[in-house]
């Protein structure tokens, strides 16, 4: 078994895929929550994207080697993060670590907007901003896809595109991650 790094753009389905994958014994934790923690103590800019990220992959090579230190019996975790590059976890462990990432370049923006207010809860944070500014942070999230996949490549990194057949490509890292960790 190894850990389970499922990075990429908010909406993507990274959630989805972790909780679904907990039978398998693995521990979840939807680290955006401690990034925005940690951001509203720090209050670094919140542009800086590349300062989360490494600041993220900090945070799991310390939760992984507290585990390995301290537990009696050992953890495997899936790590769901949005805002990790490729860059910043090119060079951890292959053995312990299983890297994905999944986005949206391929995607009109209106398109996953419609989506995303079909399909988020009531108390989700997507349902209390404008549409406009949804349509913004879409947009936003697109072009981080871009980078993404773009980095992927260069560092030759799993990258699964969601923005058409959402269930089936969900089905598809299900499905990778399930034979390869």
């Amino acid at each position: 078994m190894k850990h389970i790094i499922l990075a990429g753009a908010p909406r993507s389905g990274k959630t989805t895929v972790s909780r679904e994958l907990t039978y398998l014994g693995y521990t979840h934790y939807r680290l955006d929550s401690i990034k925005r923690a940690c951001f509203s103590f720090f209050k670094p800019e919140q542009s800086d994207w590349h300062a989360a990220s490494k600041f993220t992959v900090e945070v799991i090579k310390k939760l992984v080697d507290d585990n390995e230190l301290e537990s009696i019996r050992k953890e495997y975790f899936i790590f769901d993060t949005p805002h990790v590059y490729p860059e910043d976890v090119k060079d951890l462990d292959s053995n312990m670590f299983l890297i994905v990432f999944v986005g949206y370049i391929d995607i009109d923006v209106d398109h996953k907007v419609d989506y995303v207010i079909k399909h988020d809860s009531a108390t989700c944070w997507t349902q209390k901003i404008t549409r406009e500014k949804l349509r913004e942070l879409v947009q936003g999230n697109i072009n981080f896809s871009k980078e993404l996949k773009s980095q992927c490549e260069k560092y030759s990194l799993p990258y699964f595109d969601v923005s058409h057949n959402f269930a089936n490509v969900i089905s598809d890292v299900k499905d990778y991650i399930k034979n390869n960790a």
